[in-house]
């Protein structure tokens, strides 16, 4: 039942939303129904709510971190932006001079002298050019801090993530960077030394996309780095899939399969209405650019150990992380080619 999908004149669309209100008064946990909210054709389940941001500035969000009480994005147009639930989207002191920005991460303690400056893979010529690693420092000061070299599958083009390992795992300490153009995701230290960590070609070339950490209760992969990945030659096969990689760098086994193009995975905070600590995934489907823009994206809910679609009429999400208690959504097509959206889910209780 789609309490929300009806014709669109003022008293259904009134009718609706009593009735909607009425049933989550009695039953909260068991309605199969569906909000929408300002994006158009965006839906999630009820007792959660769906929302576009309205940003100045910002042209396609692509990848998402939190910082503070709000989040800094990287643009595919150009610059890294702080960005609050308000809306309200100011550039980051510097990064205007990074014009090819892609994963984005904050420095823990722990990381040598960086603890708090923000890092960013990008390709300071254009998606074929080589990906370095970037630092802005807190004066707003960009400087290189690694270059990745080339592996043996290809030069590191096409940037993807980058992640911190997070405290207390085999992966504390360093740096994660993933590129797509060879498959591989690199290892870089404090120092800026750079090593390989693993290359993701056999038995078949993966696109990487992003890059996760279980948490050390997680019954399945516990303290484990899990990686999102698409068969570069099967565009519409959903045989994408979250692999596990240990911490010497080789693939374990598969932590969850049957996407098209996994974007971005995270757990739910406690505060995240009626699921929290459930593993939630986004999917990208085809590129809008390849689908007549089609809104094939969308949100899945891990229940019983398989992805249940949750939230649908994304347009190409890249990215999804849990920020002050809500979902973050980074998608850079939200609004059709060359007009992106952060979409935000949260709990209506």
């Amino acid at each position: 039942m789609n309490l929300l999908h009806g014709k669109n004149n003022p008293l259904s669309r009134a009718f609706a939303t009593a009735a909607a209100i009425a049933i989550l008064a009695v039953a909260p946990a068991a309605i199969d129904s569906s909000a929408r909210a300002e994006g158009k054709g965006l839906d999630v389940e009820i007792p959660f709510q769906i929302e576009a941001l309205k940003t100045t500035g910002l042209v396609a969000p692509y990848y998402v971190q939190p910082m503070g009480d709000h989040m800094i994005v990287s643009d595919q147009a150009g610059g890294i932006y702080t960005v609050n639930f308000d809306g309200k989207t100011t550039p980051a002191p510097g990064a205007a001079k990074i014009k090819h920005p892609a994963g984005i991460a904050i420095a823990p303690d722990g990381f040598g002298k960086y603890a708090g400056e923000i890092f960013v893979l990008s390709a300071a010529g254009g998606d074929k050019s080589p990906c370095e690693v970037e630092r802005i420092d807190a004066s707003g000061k960009v400087s290189v801090f690694a270059q990745l070299p080339d592996a043996k599958s290809g030069p590191a083009t096409a940037c993807r993530d980058l992640e911190f390992g997070p405290a207390g795992s085999p992966y504390a300490g360093k740096l994660y960077a993933a590129t797509s153009g060879n498959s591989t995701i690199y290892e870089i230290d404090p120092s800026g030394n750079v090593n390989f960590f693993g290359t993701y070609q056999d038995p078949m070339p993966f696109e990487l996309t992003t890059i996760g950490f279980t948490p050390a209760s997680d019954p399945k992969a516990p303290n484990s780095m899990l990686v999102g990945m698409h068969l570069q030659m099967g565009s519409a096969a959903k045989v994408g899939r979250i692999s596990i990689v240990g911490p010497d760098g080789k693939m374990g086994d598969v932590y969850q399969i049957g996407f098209i193009r996994p974007a971005g995975f995270a757990w739910s905070p406690d505060n995240f209405g009626t699921y929290p600590h459930e593993f939630f995934i986004a999917e990208t489907g085809k590129f809008s650019s390849e689908n007549k823009g089609f809104r094939d994206g969308l949100i899945a809910r891990v229940e019983k150990g398989s992805p249940r679609t949750w939230a649908t009429g994304l347009m190409d999400p890249s990215d999804m992380k849990f920020i002050g208690g809500k979902m973050v959504i980074c998608d850079p097509a939200e609004r059709g080619v060359g007009g992106g959206a952060i979409v935000i889910i949260s709990s209506m209780m």
